[in-house]
């Protein structure tokens, strides 16, 4: 057995396997080849040249446009792409060759023209005493090069440009094989999140049979397929969240354990102060890295309550659509489901919130960082930006714990709900007795009759003590959603005299910087003027000297 299961586990490994991409043929820009083929006599092979002509248009009009050195073209043309390509193939080559596009196009097997004589003779030719001489004689040279020709312009259309080039010019390069290799990790990633598009589409695709419905019936068989396909979503969201996840909690796992071996280095052992200083950088380092898994972790949450929520609020609302449909004593046997709905609708957008309540936290957290290393000399406008940062952050926050606490009571509107109607079908239970015709009979069937009397009224109030209970959390709840709500209303108020006290000190600030600016600007036309009177001045000055000068002469 042991073995058996080893066996099995071997077959599902992914050692030794390689996962190649989809789209590595895949021609993303259109091309215009060219091909040339001729007949050589002296090595007996058709010479095949290429020409990429796109690309060498392109070329040309790049150098029109660019007139760059010839150092600057040598090292250019090392680093472009190829636009030619050349190659002699025998006879034999080219019909191995065939053989090989054909596997990829089928519709390429009969554009390959007759290379019989062009190839060697062999043992039956010698036998028949046909000479090499005579097939050169017979065959026809430039009408099987255009023939050739057309046929790679065909396996072009056909096979694609990336498998023609490969096949004809193959080029090996160092990690020439990583471009058609998939990173397996990511393929597998690939690979379950199209499961889960598949789950969507499938739940997506049950939920708009409802209008197909004759009768409830049939509606109810759609409600377990339904049922049956959240539950298979459920199922591969949480393995694909759970892969995604694991990365980062093996990153947190890995940063703790490296902070509490250093703390512990430094509680125990006597270092020198520059150990100590890189003990400490080092633990930053790795704090860092911890926080970061966390945020990612919490992120990554988010992302996987958000599908589970779309999914059953998809649910929820088409069957309140079929509610409509049916009256209310036929409804009565969808009636479990729609509160069961309710229930795990209510439970997941309670996930949900406590995740997004985490994440603006954190932002929040991230903002009192920048306060708390804002420096004295900052301009008000920073602060106050930051300040508005702060207060946003905290309104959000008041309505993910408001939006946590209304689904905490739908929780409980939904329990209290399914035990009122427990209790209601419990009252409208009837017992049917036997018809009796001596009265000391029926006085013994009710004396039988007791005990299952007596065990319907204990559960009668053992549900009645349930709702009670359920009543007073709901009315805590509803107690503490009223006083966030006030906090809620005073942050409000306090953000936009926040808004009004920073848009008056920005005013303020315009306007102060404007009537500097004013004053700066006339104390440079004074200068100015000063400067020109200066100059006009020394002018003058040097005219008069240099009349006193000439009359002096």
């Amino acid at each position: 057995m042991s073995m058996l299961s080893a066996d099995v586990e071997k077959m599902d490994s992914l050692d030794g396997w390689v996962a190649i991409k989809s789209d590595i043929f895949e021609d993303r820009e259109s091309h215009n080849f060219r091909f040339l083929v001729q007949w050589s006599e002296a090595e007996s092979k058709f010479a095949v040249i290429c020409h990429n002509r796109t690309l060498q248009h392109k070329r040309r009009r790049m150098m029109r446009m660019m007139k760059v050195g010839e150092d600057e073209e040598d090292e250019e043309d090392e680093e472009e792409e190829e636009s030619s390509w050349a190659a002699m193939f025998s006879a034999s080559e080219l019909k191995h060759l065939h053989l090989q596009l054909t596997g990829s196009g089928d519709a390429l097997s009969g554009f390959l023209p007759d290379l019989s004589s062009f190839t060697q003779p062999g043992v039956w030719d010698t036998l028949l005493r046909r000479t090499w001489r005579e097939q050169e004689l017979e065959r026809d040279v430039d009408g099987v090069c255009v023939h050739l020709e057309k046929y790679f312009s065909t396996a072009v259309d056909v096979c694609g440009v990336k498998i023609l080039l490969e096949t004809l010019f193959p080029q090996e390069k160092e990690g020439e094989e990583d471009k058609y290799c998939e990173n397996l990790q990511e393929f597998k990633r690939k690979a379950m999140e199209e499961q889960v598009r598949r789950a969507k589409d499938t739940v997506d695709t049950i939920i708009h049979r409802h209008r197909a419905a004759a009768g409830l019936v049939q509606l109810m068989k759609i409600y377990e397929e339904e049922d049956e396909a959240y539950d298979d979503l459920v199922t591969i969201a949480t393995q694909y969240y759970q892969h995604q996840l694991q990365p980062f909690r093996d990153m947190r796992e890995l940063s703790t354990l490296h902070t509490m071996e250093i703390q512990k280095m430094l509680q125990l052992q006597e270092l020198g102060p520059k150990r100590v200083c890189e003990l400490e950088k080092e633990a930053e380092e790795w704090s860092r890295g911890a926080n970061e898994a966390v945020c990612s972790i919490q992120d990554i949450t988010v992302c996987y309550f958000t599908e589970t929520t779309t999914a059953l609020s998809g649910m929820l609302k088409h069957m309140d659509v079929d509610r409509k449909r049916f009256g209310q004593a036929s409804w009565a046997v969808a009636t479990p489901r729609l509160e069961k709905l309710k229930f795990l609708l209510a439970k997941e957008t309670l996930q949900l919130m406590r995740a997004r309540e985490m994440c603006v936290n954190r932002r929040k957290d991230h903002i009192k960082e920048k306060m708390s290393g804002v420096c004295d000399g900052a301009s008000v406008c920073d602060v106050d930006m930051l300040e508005l940062q702060y207060y946003e952050a905290q309104l959000e926050l008041y309505d993910c714990k408001l939006e946590i606490l209304k689904n905490e009571e739908l929780l409980l509107l939904a329990q209290i709900h399914t035990l009122q109607r427990q209790i209601r079908e419990l009252k409208e239970e009837v017992v049917y007795y036997d018809a009796c015709e001596d009265p000391a009979e029926l006085q013994c069937m009710q004396t039988d009759a007791s005990p299952a009397h007596s065990d319907g009224n204990h559960t009668h109030s053992h549900l009645q003590q349930q709702l009670l209970q359920l009543e007073k959390k709901r009315a805590m709840t509803s107690s503490r959603r009223a006083t966030l709500r006030n906090r809620k209303e005073k942050c409000v108020e306090a953000h936009e005299l926040q808004q009004r006290a920073a848009q008056q000190r920005i005013t303020q600030h315009h306007h102060h910087h404007s009537v500097h600016l004013k004053r700066e600007k006339r104390k440079e036309e004074e200068e100015k003027r000063k400067e020109f009177v200066r100059m006009e001045r020394e002018r003058t000055l040097n005219r008069l000297r240099s009349f006193r000068e000439v009359i002096i002469t």
